[in-house]
């Protein structure tokens, strides 16, 4: 590691720092607004209400998941605590057609699958802000970007809504939306002028330590917050047993891990009318992981040496206004004013033995040579949403519409910096197997997006119909970039499109606690800057890959009919759908003497071929069978295949189950036993990758909850009860493993494990 940290090279960009940002001082200098008796006191309480459980994503409004068209499932901040979630995939792990694919080899899990669609083709929206790019890394598994969000303990609700949702949301939710809401001054609040808490936990699948802190303050007119937290801990635990180096290894590869985040919200409402909310947030982390097992079989033979420090800092402002005027043409007008940058800066070190003259990791030959690499990222997001709102009557049917604009600026930079070493000779060479360094893959440029969209419930009596109409427009436009060089002499083209995208809902209410419905929908994705001006050459294996500026829009259409029940004591939710997705952009071989490859090359291009289809459906449903005891039950079964070749399609997951019962004899104190199930993985295209097969799987966990007083609660889960030693198929796919691998136990899940949480609220 000393020798990494002592070889770091420099770059055109801002590195990751840790100083005194203006994000940060600006949420120091909100903790002035959330000390008590320093904020506007002595105004009357509001009365304590009990809040009806509503979600927002799936229509941009607050509304009873049970009266949506569609299928959308909220995870509480109740349960993500009761669970002792520690991260995304740890909070959707009950929800069945939703998986977080994950590569424990260094990066974890950062992107979301929704009914067999993932990466950048579902849209991650914290606060209504977009999450950055997801970027895969290459086969040294240094230039990754993850999919950055809060601290989980920030959420009041993560919501799910499934299949295309470009009529309210534009490009990216082609095949879902994931919606992260983050806790209001209200929510600690709960009726009293100030609240502080946080909590301490420890979970021994990473033998990590979390802390949070929290402190609020509110009047009538001002309301204010601050959290804070800070987790540290080490590499998450597995099934396996050998430390061996390289491929034989099964144990996970060393890594000690440290996050910090800072949350603040500031709330002003000077009237009825009027409401001004400020956020402020500052995210930054960074891992140190002993790469000891890099690749699968022999593909990277050569490395017997590979360590790595990962940082990671994202910050988020966003300025909401809330227009409610007593009387007017609309009920609500509402905008959100908002930038988020994140940066990524990974550095890479490797020894490489008995490797060829230029220091390739897979040749063999006699020289021993040292490698110092770093990926640059940076993505900055700067946008503004304008909403109205209005519930009116028009030929004696009551409408509720909405409409309103989107306005995004997307800036992306990316680099990668290489050094190496001939250990025998001492010479240095910024050229590595043929490719020259510093370099990028595509130059530093910019996206510009514009969205118009409109959407009307009509009531019919119990019917309500809902059309919904959407514009997209986007624009890439590249800039001057010296480190961007392609050896064909072209140059980097801009990128510009349109597309409107439809939506009709029907909705028909059998009793006021049973509906029946159908939707269809359209989404629309439009190619990245990578895909249209991505240029990446190796001179020494003689491939390349190119971007297409002729790329056309992803497509997407859904046909969905479902029901859904939500009565007092039991409830179901049932769908059927069929999501048809057309010009999938791939990159693909080009024929051999391709007029549109790289001459002597073997040239893999981004275009536009396939046709896919998934089909599936998917139960939910709860009963409270006493008044201590609740059960709950969840089934997801999805097939899809490729149109074009017939081949089925592997980001579909196999068939997946869960089930709980709940056991709360009293506010004080409850228990909760969940199964987790799985079925193996039948359908693989195994055309490209003969992927190791994955057996069904049944997990039980168990979780306890005690209020030891009314400001402290114990929250305590066994997971894993029976130590079962089981794969997932979204990490074997993302992490290319083969059936034969000599060491697959690399990639179990963790076994028996303890997790405890002590949460104080005063």
């Amino acid at each position: 590691m000393e020798k990494m940290m002592a070889h770091r090279v420099s770059t055109n960009m801002n590195s990751t720092t840790h100083g005194v940002g203006p994000t940060r001082l600006a949420l120091a200098l909100l903790c002035v607004w959330s000390l008590p008796g320093l904020a506007q006191q002595g105004a009357e309480k509001p009365e304590d209400t009990k809040l009806r459980e509503v979600v927002v994503t799936a229509t941009r409004v607050q509304a009873h998941a049970n009266d949506v068209a569609g299928t959308v499932t909220a995870v509480t901040r109740k349960q993500i605590e009761q669970h002792q979630s520690r991260n995304l995939a740890e909070t959707l792990a009950d929800e069945p057609d939703v998986s977080v694919p994950s590569d424990p080899r260094r990066f974890g899990g950062s992107h979301v699958n929704i009914r067999g669609i993932e990466e950048n083709r579902i849209l991650m929206l914290t606060d209504g802000v977009r999450a950055a790019d997801f970027r895969s890394p290459g086969t040294t598994n240094y230039d990754a970007n993850n999919r950055d969000i809060p601290f989980v303990e920030f959420f009041k609700q993560v919501e799910v809504l499934r299949g295309p949702a470009s009529s309210l949301y534009g490009s990216d939710a082609i095949g879902g939306v994931l919606g992260f809401l983050t806790l209001d001054p209200a929510d600690l609040l709960k009726g009293r002028d100030f609240a502080t808490g946080g909590s301490l936990g420890y979970h021994g699948v990473d033998r990590s330590k979390r802390v949070t802190a929290y402190v609020a303050n509110g009047s009538e007119r001002f309301q204010s917050m601050l959290m804070v937290g800070h987790a540290k801990g080490e590499e998450t635990d597995n099934q396996g047993s050998r430390e061996a180096q390289g491929v034989q290894r099964t144990t996970p590869n060393p890594l000690d891990y440290e996050q910090s985040n800072i949350l603040g919200k500031l709330q002003f409402t000077p009237n009825r009318e009027h409401r001004i909310k400020l956020t402020l947030e500052h995210k930054e982390s960074e891992s140190s992981v002993d790469a000891q097992r890099v690749g699968n079989g022999t593909s990277l033979s050569r490395i017997t040496t590979n360590t790595g420090v990962d940082s990671l800092q994202r910050d988020r402002v966003v300025l909401d206004y809330d227009f409610m005027p007593e009387a007017s043409w609309f009920d609500r007008f509402s905008t959100k004013l908002y930038t988020q940058t994140q940066k990524t800066d990974n550095q890479n070190y490797q020894l490489r033995t008995n490797t060829s003259s230029s220091c390739s990791a897979t040749t063999a030959g006699t020289t021993n040579c040292s490698v110092n690499q770093r990926f640059a990222y940076e993505q900055t997001q700067t946008g503004l949403n304008l909403q109205q709102e209005k519930a009116f009557t028009l030929a004696g049917l009551p409408q509720q519409a909405i409409w309103g604009a989107d306005l995004l600026r997307i800036e992306t930079e990316e680099n990668k910096h290489t050094t190496w070493t001939n250990l025998a000779t001492g010479a240095t060479s910024t050229v590595l197997v043929g490719d020259s360094y510093p370099r990028a893959d595509y130059p530093r440029g910019h996206t510009d997006q514009l969205g118009l969209f409109a959407q009307d419930e009509i009531t019919l009596g119990k019917f309500k119909l809902t059309p919904g109409l959407r514009y997209d427009s986007f624009k890439l436009e590249p800039e001057s970039d010296p480190l961007y060089k392609r050896t064909d002499g072209r140059s980097a083209v801009s990128k510009e499109g349109s597309h409107l995208s439809p939506k009709l809902a029907a909705l028909y209410g059998m009793t006021p606690d049973w509906n029946l419905y159908a939707q269809y929908l359209e989404g629309f994705r439009g190619p990245n800057y990578e895909e249209v001006n991505r240029y990446f050459y190796n001179s020494s294996q003689r491939y390349a890959v190119i971007g297409n500026p002729d790329l056309k829009p992803e497509i997407s259409r859904s046909f969905e009919i479902g029901s859904k029940y939500a009565g007092k004591n039991w409830g179901s939710q049932f769908a059927l759908y069929e999501n048809r997705y057309s010009n999938f952009i791939e990159y693909t071989l080009l024929p051999s003497g391709s007029a549109e490859g790289v001459t002597g090359y073997s040239t893999y291009k981004y275009q536009n071929l396939s046709r896919v289809v998934i089909r599936g459906g998917d139960w939910r449903g709860y009963w409270q069978a006493l008044p201590a005891l609740r059960l709950s039950a969840g089934l997801a079964i999805a097939h899809g295949y490729d149109q074009s070749s017939g081949k089925p399609l592997n980001s579909v997951e196999p068939k997946r189950g869960s089930l709980s019962a709940a056991w709360t004899p009293s506010e004080r104190w409850g228990a909760e036993w969940r199964l987790r199930a799985a079925t193996g993985k039948d359908h693989i295209d195994t055309s490209s990758t003969n992927y190791y097969r994955t057996s069904g799987y049944g997990v039980n966990d168990l979780a306890a909850w005690w209020q030891v007083q009314p400001k402290v609660r114990i929250n305590l889960a066994l997971n894993n009860v029976f130590d079962k030693t089981y794969y997932l198929w979204s990490d074997v796919r993302r992490s290319g493993l083969t059936a034969t691998d000599p060491a697959p136990e690399f990639y179990t899940q963790p076994g028996r494990n303890l997790a405890l949480t002590v949460k104080f609220d005063y």
